[in-house]
């Protein structure tokens, strides 16, 4: 029986006006006239990766092995990898293709190729806090919008980094100097009004949680802790800079809010000590720069023997969201994914639909082979990258 085999790989790049980079589309392509779906952390960057240093790699593979694949890319490249977020994010991006093509080529959504299925529908959350936040008339507003827009449960809001941006833009009060991961009492107080507009405006059955961007000490962290203790938020997510350190397990065990991290590692090695050392209570975990399905699920397994949840960091396009929620569908201690594109009204039509993709705050799990979902050229032709080209059909 002939094996197929790795014949190309592709990027399409979409260019959604985001200052930073693009959606990152890839696809590939077999001996068997199939292809897979995937998406890399956006950014910009990965075209040359994946052409000089990726493809060259794959060509002649069977994609079907998709754990030896990623386990020889990552050894491969290992002298890069290890410093570049780039490899890694496009190594997650063509993981994710690999496993649509799996499907595909087996007839088998991907969540029954990783394990099955804990649930048939996945929760989300919405991101986003409304200018005017300390007003707890804009609270309102807000709160009526995300209840009555797509039935939302929950929300993630403040953004601690940019509180001091909301009455002083020049940094010019004491205790602003942008690089001293120092909260002001001013800082705080704000913090409060605006949680507590929240808590209000939301009731108390409505999941909130309190971003802060890597931009904390351990001490400021703890305050700010203490501060939003009383609104009862759902985690408390990036308070202090990246790296592991003993002061993550130092905050998470005296915060009275749970903390969440993650987004920003890359495979279960970097995980493994927040999980080991108890450095937080929950991982959030960012599937398209990662490593993919398959190590999300490692990840997700090592936390679940420390009894911590997992969730997912998300700001991929519907490609990616439909990725992770396959990933999320078939771990256990799974609590919800983040989703992004708030600004985009078309985000959902990336992709061809008849209903609205998410309802009540969730997504039901795709039932066709593969992640079960097909490129619409009608939206993504006009978005893409200046010198792209579609290749959707």
């Amino acid at each position: 029986m002939t094996q197929p085999k790795i014949t190309d790989i592709r990027l399409m790049r979409l260019d959604y006006n985001n200052s930073i980079g693009y959606w990152n589309l890839i696809r590939v392509d077999s001996s068997e006239g199939v292809w897979g779906l995937g998406e890399a952390y956006w950014g910009p960057g990965l075209h040359d990766v994946i052409n000089e240093f990726l493809k060259p790699e794959l060509v002649g593979k069977n994609p079907m092995d998709i754990d030896y694949i990623c386990t020889y890319l990552r050894e491969r490249l290992a002298g890069i990898h290890t410093a570049n977020g780039l490899i890694m994010a496009a190594i997650s991006g063509i993981e994710i293709a690999l496993w649509d093509l799996a499907g595909k080529l087996s007839g088998l959504p991907v969540y029954r190729l990783l394990g099955g299925t804990f649930r048939d529908r996945v929760r989300l959350y919405r991101t986003g806090t409304p200018d005017g936040a300390d007003d707890p008339a804009v609270c309102r507003d807000y709160a009526a919008q995300i209840k009555d827009e797509q039935g939302w449960t929950a929300v993630k809001t403040i953004d601690v980094d940019s509180l001091w941006q909301r009455y002083d833009p020049e940094s010019r009060q004491p205790g602003h100097e942008s690089l001293s991961r120092s909260l002001t009492e001013a800082d705080l107080k704000l913090s409060e009004r605006i949680m507590q507009n929240m808590r209000t405006a939301f009731g108390d059955d409505f999941d909130i949680i309190v971003h802060c961007h890597w931009m904390l000490d351990l001490r400021d962290a703890q305050r700010l802790s203490e501060r939003m203790a009383p609104f009862h938020p759902t985690w408390l997510e990036d308070p202090l800079p990246v790296p592991f350190s003993p002061a993550w397990v130092r905050l998470t065990e005296t915060s009275k809010v749970p903390i969440a991290m993650g987004e920003n590692l890359y495979g279960r090695h970097e995980f493994r000590p927040f999980i080991e050392e108890h450095g937080a209570d929950i991982v959030h975990i960012d599937v398209p720069k990662s490593g993919g399905l398959l190590e999300t699920k490692r990840i997700a397994d090592l936390a679940e023997l420390h009894y911590m949840k997992t969730a997912f960091h998300n700001p991929a396009s519907i490609v990616g969201t439909i990725a992770s929620v396959h990933a999320a569908a078939s771990i256990r201690n799974f609590a919800m994914i983040e989703r992004a594109g708030e600004d985009y009204p078309w985000w959902e039509d990336v992709i061809l639909h008849d209903e609205p993709i998410i309802q009540a705050g969730h997504i039901h799990l795709p039932q066709g082979p593969g992640l079960g979902i097909e490129l619409n050229p009608d939206v993504v032709i006009p978005l893409l990258k200046a010198g792209d080209v579609y290749w959707g059909d």
